[in-house]
């Protein structure tokens, strides 16, 4: 609880947080961790508000590890997680933690795959067994397989294929990162989707899916000593895979470094009545320090009603746009800030692309402020502690930096790194990413 308070103290400006401290210093999470022989990082927070608990199994494996021929993999693999290992056969999970009152789903992204369950307190010790069964003993079933490979398949058309918005991701990443693992789709290429077989995923499988190459996170009204003799008799005994750090030393940060020179354009037909569009600059990879000013640029030039984008191009006596935004994006080996929206129809995009570009070098001087940044960082406070405050919250929060940065008190250097960002960080960071070579793509319905 002291966590929750401390942050309650900042925001509201209590006089009890000593002027002298820094944000970091005044934050404190009470984790207990416990590590296995086999590699397996678990980290555990009693929160006895409620008799309820998530947990949360990170594995360090996403569309980044993949290479072609087996795209789409690590997606794969997260659907198939959910069709039946050795103890809990096929379809059971579902119906046990649905018939507990609980909730289960998973997320795949370019670094990571996480599963996570939601359930009452009186459940632990059956989602301990659940999640240590599959891990070890994953079924991938051949009748299965090869249903769920369709369902895979409708999902990347119904995400890429039929939705412009994920048209012009797409085209965007595999422009941005042309020749890199972060140029292909997560949910994977269609022929590769169509020709992977069951022996390849269990490869995968077996390679990625091991104790030393995850972290759980469990936090909830949970007796903490239990559950870590839970979690070493279930998990303890599973093998550890011998060729996965060598295959993270295998992906270097520089084979994720953009290869183009020069500024890139791509215009797409899709069913958008509007052009929609996107305009991208290379960034930093999680962790550096210059991202967390172009996270605060990001904020300032694109998010809310009082954005410069949205006072630029949209209320305005003629609107140019009818949605604009910014963000940075900090990958766990490169990043990228992007500013994307929504045009008039009509709009000519080459007109419009150089107009962004001369207003984006413009906002360096004219949109950031003290006053700018100090309500960005307002913000993130508020919203650090809505999302902090619940058990999933947090249990992703640890996780995520746990996973990335091998180190869940990594936070602690994000919020001192925040709360130094200056009004001449960010102008300086502003001026560097403006002028660097950027990638512009738009889908729109070229005959309407």
């Amino acid at each position: 609880m002291k966590f929750w308070l401390a942050l309650f103290a900042l925001l509201m400006g209590c006089s009890s947080v000593k002027e002298n401290k820094t944000l970091s210093s005044n934050i404190h999470i009470d984790v207990e961790e416990l590590k296995l022989d086999n590699g397996l990082t678990a980290l555990i927070v009693s929160n006895p508000k409620l008799p309820i608990f998530s947990l949360q199994l990170f594995y360090k494996v996403g569309g980044k590890n993949e290479v072609p021929g087996i795209t789409g993999a690590s997606h794969f693999l997260e659907h198939m997680m959910f069709k039946g290992a050795k103890k809990y056969g096929s379809n059971t999970m579902d119906f046990i933690i649905e018939g507990s009152g609980g909730s289960t789903n998973a997320y795949t992204t370019n670094d990571q795959t996480v599963y996570y369950e939601n359930l009452p307190s009186t459940e632990l010790e059956k989602i301990i067994d659940i999640e240590s069964d599959r891990m070890e003993n994953l079924l991938l079933d051949l009748e299965a397989f090869n249903k769920e490979r369709e369902v895979v398949l409708e999902e990347r058309k119904m995400r890429y294929e039929n939705s412009p918005r994920g048209q012009l991701y797409l085209e965007m990443m595999q422009t941005l990162y042309k020749g890199t693992p972060y140029g292909r789709s997560v949910i994977g290429d269609i022929p590769d989707l169509k020709s992977v077989t069951r022996e390849q995923i269990y490869k995968y499988f077996k390679r990625f899916y091991a104790p030393n190459n995850a972290t759980l996170v469990l936090v909830g009204d949970i007796d903490v000593y239990k559950a870590k003799a839970m979690i070493q008799e279930k998990f303890g005994k599973i093998p550890s895979s011998p060729s996965v750090e060598e295959a993270h030393k295998e992906l270097k940060d520089e084979d994720f470094v953009p290869k183009w020179k020069v500024d890139q354009t791509v215009a797409k037909k899709g069913e958008s009545p509007n052009p929609i569009f996107m305009l991208a600059f290379p960034t930093y990879k999680a962790g550096h320090i210059k991202g967390y000013a172009l996270d605060v640029l990001s904020s300032i030039i694109g998010s809310g009603k009082s954005a410069s984008l949205v006072n630029q191009y949209i209320l305005i006596e003629k609107p140019i746009a009818t949605s604009m935004y910014s963000a940075h994006q900090s990958l766990d080996k490169s990043g990228f800030f992007f500013i994307g929206g929504e045009l008039v129809r009509g709009v000519k995009l080459p007109e419009f692309r150089q107009d962004l570009l001369k207003n984006l070098n413009g906002f360096c001087d004219s949109e950031v402020s003290e006053r700018s940044i100090q309500k960005v960082k307002n913000n993130y406070l508020t919203g650090l502690y809505g999302g902090l405050d619940t058990n999933a919250g947090l249990g992703s929060f640890l996780g995520e930096r746990q996973i990335v940065f091998n180190d869940w008190r990594f936070y602690k250097q994000e919020l001192d790194m925040y709360e130094k960002v200056t009004v001449n960080d960010v102008k300086a960071l502003c001026k560097e990413t403006f002028v660097k070579p950027s990638v512009f793509v738009s889908v729109w319905n070229m005959h309407k």
